[in-house]
Order: C-alpha cells, then sequence, then structure tokens
C-alpha cells in the first residue's frame, strides 16, 4: 500500500479554506465586511440554502466537502469563478483576476481598452498620482506602455 503525505483530496479542501478566508479577508480591508450569517442570508435568498454554521465549519476545515452548489454560491456572492475558491496557487493569474473583479479594477480595464499608448500612459500617471496622495504604495509594472 502507498502512503501518502497528504490524504486524498486534503490539498484541495486546505486550497478551498484558504481562498475563502481570503475572499472574506478582502472584503473586510475594502470595508464591505461580511459575517458567516451575512453570506448564508445572501445564499439562501439566491437560491443557495446553507447555514452560517456550516459557512463557519468550511472557514474552519472542519468541513470539506462543500457541494457544488454552496461553491457556486460562495462564488456568485463575491464576484469570482467556481473555479477560483478551488484554486491549488499553480494559476500565476489567479491574483490579477481575483484583484480585477474587485473594485471595479475590470470596468476600468475594460474602458482602457482602444486607448492609444500615449493616452494609456496619461490615465496610468494619473493613477500614480492619485495613489500617492492616497499614500499608497508606488506600482511598478514591469511592462508598462
Amino acid at each position: 500500500m502507498t502512503t501518502h503525505e497528504n490524504p486524498p483530496g486534503e490539498r484541495l479542501s486546505r486550497a478551498f479554506q484558504h481562498r475563502l478566508n481570503e475572499l472574506f479577508a478582502k472584503r473586510q480591508r475594502a470595508g464591505r465586511g461580511a459575517t458567516n450569517r451575512e453570506v448564508a442570508t445572501w445564499m439562501t435568498e439566491h437560491g443557495y440554502a446553507v447555514k452560517e454554521a456550516y459557512l463557519s465549519a468550511l472557514r474552519g476545515g472542519h468541513r470539506t466537502s462543500p457541494s457544488l452548489r454552496i461553491i457556486e454560491g460562495l462564488a456568485a456572492y463575491f464576484g469570482v469563478e467556481p473555479k477560483d475558491l478551488l484554486d491549488t496557487g499553480e494559476d500565476p493569474k489567479k491574483d490579477l483576476r481575483l484583484a480585477l473583479s474587485d473594485h471595479g479594477v475590470e470596468a476600468f480595464a475594460m474602458r482602457a481598452e482602444g486607448l492609444s499608448a500615449e493616452n494609456v500612459r496619461a490615465v496610468t500617471q494619473l493613477l500614480d498620482q492619485m495613489r500617492r496622495m492616497q499614500s499608497l504604495p508606488a506600482v511598478e509594472p514591469a511592462d508598462e506602455p
């Protein structure tokens, strides 16, 4: 019999727990915190019946096999794709997708599509100035226009 470092499914269960807690924390940092009760209420109202205690058990790692319906409901609530909740960290663009889905960044990027390189640079400079005004760290993308 072969021994495994991790039992089958454990890596995915841990990834799910981590991503779920990460999404709750991200909303908290954005000033739009959500409790297990609020999420459970929203999900139930939108056809994804779940109890607050079950969400707590998922977040704490005490329950590890949510149904696809629960995964779909959580993804709908947080505005992400269901696959993002099951990400094991092997997708380098996952964080970018999550960032784009937050704070209207995706809508902003859509508006920038088709702008000339000169206009994109001007908008980038404006964003850099706004970041400085809010004492946010500078962003140094590798491939600026």
